[in-house]
């Protein structure tokens, strides 16, 4: 593993728990932390941002989404139904599709399997560590779970491989 991507999984890690423990007021801190230690460390190019802006929309979409449908509450929401929290947290788990877990860039039935397992646990343990709730049993949260999971991680892998062509190609050449 590289520095970079080394310094990526770090700070996503810390990240995941400023969000998750401290809420709104934690992530917005961690964010203001993250982006230029991101920025200094890990980037490669700056177009980096928009895919980390669009994969970060799309995740949480479907995370509106499952709270529009009531099977998660999460907490500290404002009016719109998202907590900052949660946006600061999608930006920061885009970012690691790009460096951390650039991997699954080129192995899209990993992706699927990791995510559709992974995707599930994480809001397991957000919900044990009280920054959301479910009306619904856990095996049955995270049945309903993975499936979105199993189709979202390598479209998102696969978004994060078309964005770094580019950068992939000048290298080569």
């Amino acid at each position: 593993m590289t520095r970079a991507r080394a310094i990526n999984a770090v700070m996503y890690q810390l990240g995941w728990f400023a969000c998750v423990l401290g809420g709104n007021a934690w992530a917005l801190l961690a964010l203001a932390l993250f982006v230029p230690l991101h920025q200094r460390y890990c980037v490669q190019r700056p177009a980096e941002w928009g895919f980390v802006l669009l994969a970060g929309a799309l995740g949480l979409a479907m995370d509106l989404a499952w709270a529009r449908a009531g099977v998660i509450g999460f907490h500290g929401t404002l009016g719109f139904g998202a907590a900052p929290w949660l946006a600061v947290l999608w930006l920061m788990f885009a970012t690691t599709l790009q460096h951390a877990l650039a991997a699954l860039q080129t192995r899209l039935a990993l992706a699927a399997l990791l995510g559709a397992v992974a995707g599930p646990v994480s809001y397991l343990a957000g919900i044990a560590l009280g920054a959301a709730s479910t009306p619904l049993a856990a095996w049955e949260f995270a049945a309903l779970l993975a499936p979105a999971w199993l189709l979202l991680t390598p479209l998102l892998a696969w978004l994060a491989r078309r964005a770094s062509a580019p950068a992939l190609q000048g290298a080569t050449t």
